[in-house]
């Protein structure tokens, strides 16, 4: 995850999609992206699903979605949050028009 974040960090860096889904990336591991994605603006989807995350990594993920205007879509779903994680996830679809919050996995 460092190596990545130290990528992301970069002026250069114009990503606009990024998927670390089953990479087993941890709470520690998300305050470090996190970080590191906020001074990416061009980031439109990012889908951190199926990893180790739990309540403790949500207030750098709610940093994050407050950060970036041009998010729309964030998976979460596959991690451990309590529904209170959840909810405060979800609750942040509301003040941001055009964004999606995925916690739960959405069976057909």
């Amino acid at each position: 995850v460092k190596l990545v974040s130290a990528a992301l960090r970069n002026r250069e860096c114009k990503i606009q999609r990024l998927w670390l889904d089953n990479v087993s990336l941890t709470d520690s591991g998300a305050e470090d992206l996190a970080s590191a994605l906020c001074t990416n603006p061009s980031l439109t989807e990012l889908n951190l699903g199926c990893n180790s995350l739990t309540d403790r990594s949500v207030p750098a993920l709610r940093r994050l979605i407050l950060t970036l205007p041009s998010l729309e879509l964030i998976r979460l779903e596959g991690n451990e949050f309590s529904l209170i994680g959840k909810k405060e996830l979800r609750s942040l679809q509301e003040p941001i028009p055009g964004l999606s919050v995925i916690c739960e996995h959405l069976w057909l």
